[in-house]
């Protein structure tokens, strides 16, 4: 009885350990090649706080864009989700030229070269964006992959709702280069009233953008191979799309999860 009690407490151990490996998560892209999950830079954010060891609350180096201001108290956990929240709000002593709109930003810790991206996500309904990006700078040159910038909502061209927009962005200081191109994506539905899954394609010879598991860009890879933070944020784009309008009170950026692969070569 013993032996038979210890076999089939085997056994059940054996299969919680092939149950654990048939659940790491899949890219949700037509990918070729064997692909790796990498959990130290994936999140799923079921815990109830921000990782700190894999996350700034803020963005370093960038208060953010003029007149919305990254504020920490914006970034946060719940429900099984990172949300990032704008709100219409000044903060006292706030540096010059910000105001009327407080935003969020979150920045990896580690950086990354080449890849898989993904996140599902639903884009705040408001004209302070969303957005899921890559990108390093130094004092010479700044590489940024922007897989999805969207505005969700937007009183003067409603049509912005539903654009998601991959970009681009290969800049030299020292020459003042600026080398940046788009896909402006219309997947016919607010992207504010439903969740998506957003997935990028990062290798040494191209760059591919998906959403919901289907392409919608591809380019070259010309510029982009150095190691590069991951980013979500929220920004005030008064030149692109406009500020928020008198009834636009910002709202939230809800991420369910952070997932990201590598190609085993």
């Amino acid at each position: 009885m013993k032996i038979v009690t210890l076999a089939c407490a085997l056994v059940f151990v054996w299969a919680c350990g092939q149950a654990q490996i048939a659940e790491k998560p899949k890219p949700n892209a037509p990918l070729k090649g064997e692909w790796v999950y990498n959990t130290s830079i994936s999140d799923e954010f079921d815990t109830p706080q921000v990782d700190t060891t894999k996350w700034h609350t803020t963005n370093p180096h960038w208060l953010g864009r003029k007149p919305s201001l990254f504020c920490r108290e914006n970034v946060s956990q719940r429900d099984g989700m990172l949300i990032l929240t704008g709100r219409r709000e000044d903060v006292a002593n706030a540096p010059a030229g910000y105001h009327t709109f407080t935003s969020a930003a979150v920045q990896s810790k580690d950086t990354v070269l080449y890849g898989f991206f993904e996140i599902r996500c639903r884009a705040m309904n408001s004209a302070l964006s969303s957005a899921f990006w890559l990108y390093v700078q130094d004092s010479v040159k700044q590489e940024e992959i922007d897989i999805f910038e969207i505005c969700g909502r937007n009183a003067t061209n409603p049509w912005y709702d539903s654009i998601y927009f991959a970009t681009s962005h290969y800049i030299i200081k020292s020459h003042n280069l600026h080398i940046s191109d788009h896909v402006a994506h219309n997947q016919g539905v607010r992207y504010a009233d439903h969740f998506i899954t957003a997935g990028l394609l990062w290798t040494r010879a191209e760059i591919v953008w998906y959403v919901d598991g289907k392409e919608i860009r591809r380019r070259k890879n010309d510029f982009w191979h150095s190691p590069e933070t991951i980013n979500f944020d929220s920004e005030a784009f008064p030149e692109w799309w406009g500020l928020p309008s008198d009834d636009d009170n910002g709202g939230e950026f809800q991420i369910e999860y952070f997932r990201y692969w590598t190609l085993n070569e």
